[in-house]
């Protein structure tokens, strides 16, 4: 499907050149009398490389024809993480390589979606936040508060994290997968 470079946003899948490419960020610069350029960070989405690219504003892209799906992560068995669609029932087995980067953010049962282009997942999209119950952390120390600072803790799934100093094993803290931090 063709858009212009005004429409593209954040997560949209672009293909250039027979090459998926996912945008993880963009600018538009406008100088003087010059041309306007709009510029997108994007990643290859098989390889996983960033690379930059420029075009004129308004130039025509090619956007790839990608669906997302509703789904649940299962399991994990050896290195290959299995998600099932909500819809389809289907079964995907994905490698840990290819998802590395929010491995540690799943847990099981978790909804989730799958980015697919002709049949094939391309990513998997987590929810904004997910809460975890705090499995090993330091104690507190008497009189403290809320805002009075953080301390390491390990969540669940092994993900590390700074938590308040009031919290203690056993409790749940929300994880805001974008950024990592506790919310």
């Amino acid at each position: 499907m063709k858009i212009t470079t005004s429409d593209v946003t954040i997560w949209t899948v672009l293909e250039l050149d027979g090459w998926l490419f996912k945008v993880i960020d963009m600018a538009h610069t406008h100088t003087g009398r010059w041309w306007a350029t709009d510029s997108f960070k994007v990643k290859d989405i098989v390889s996983g490389k960033v690379k930059n690219v420029t075009y004129n504003a308004g130039a025509t892209l090619e956007k790839a024809n990608v669906q997302i799906n509703n789904a649940v992560f299962l399991y994990k068995a050896g290195d290959n993480y299995t998600f099932m669609e909500n819809d389809t029932g289907e079964m995907f087995d994905l490698p840990g390589d290819s998802i590395d980067d929010i491995v540690l953010y799943l847990k099981e049962n978790l909804d989730c979606y799958l980015m697919k282009h002709n049949g094939n997942v391309l990513s998997v999209i987590l929810p904004s936040t997910i809460s975890y119950v705090i499995t090993s952390t330091v104690p507190g120390i008497k009189g403290d508060r809320s805002k009075a600072g953080t301390k390491p803790a390990t969540l669940e799934t092994w993900l590390e994290v700074q938590i308040p100093l009031h919290k203690e094993v056993g409790d749940t803290v929300t994880i805001n997968t974008q950024t990592g931090k506790v919310s």
